[in-house]
């Protein structure tokens, strides 16, 4: 499954690098991109993300992330690696702040634990919807939202996720 993250990320990142035909709709101003820390949600405990629209402000867009949760004891550790990868859709009237937005995120988790010595790793899919608040450049952005988490054997659990941080100034 190591595999399919990894190709999932490099597809998300090359295709931002693709050049779309400009057009003069409010849709053709440059991909919006953001920053943003997330408490639960994807990255289970907490994750730094980058987030970007394929065109414009609103729309299809991808996040990709890393979230890491450790404890240690007695000079034992243990701890928890996330990594979040998906496609997103925001939708919203005109340039305004407020998006409705829905995705789906495929996390790779990886568990540790020195004291046992094992090594797991496994993945889950988290389909979601919510509220997005997000200027196109230079101001903050906050989302919440809910879903279920998808783990392997199709075990849903349902669960959801804020997150606080920073949309980028646009470049031309």
């Amino acid at each position: 499954m190591n595999k399919v993250a990894f190709l999932l990320l490099g597809f998300c990142i090359m295709s931002n690098a693709l050049k779309a035909q400009s057009d003069k709709s409010a849709n053709s101003m440059p991909a919006s991109k953001a920053i943003y820390g997330e408490l639960g949600g994807s990255g289970l405990v907490f994750s730094a993300n980058f987030d970007s629209r394929f065109k414009g402000h609103k729309g299809l867009g991808f996040r990709a992330g890393f979230g890491f949760f450790g404890a240690a004891s007695g000079g034992e550790a243990d701890g928890i690696i996330t990594i979040p990868v998906g496609i997103n859709y925001l939708f919203g009237k005109g340039e305004g702040p407020h998006h409705f937005e829905m995705g789906l995120t495929y996390t790779y988790l990886s568990t540790a634990s020195s004291t046992f010595g094992d090594q797991e790793s496994t993945f889950f899919f988290h389909p979601h919807f919510g509220y997005r608040f997000t200027k196109p450049s230079n101001s903050f952005n906050g989302r919440i939202y809910i879903g279920p988490l998808i783990g392997d054997g199709f075990v849903f659990f349902p669960f959801g996720g804020l997150s606080v941080g920073y949309t980028l100034p646009n470049r031309k």
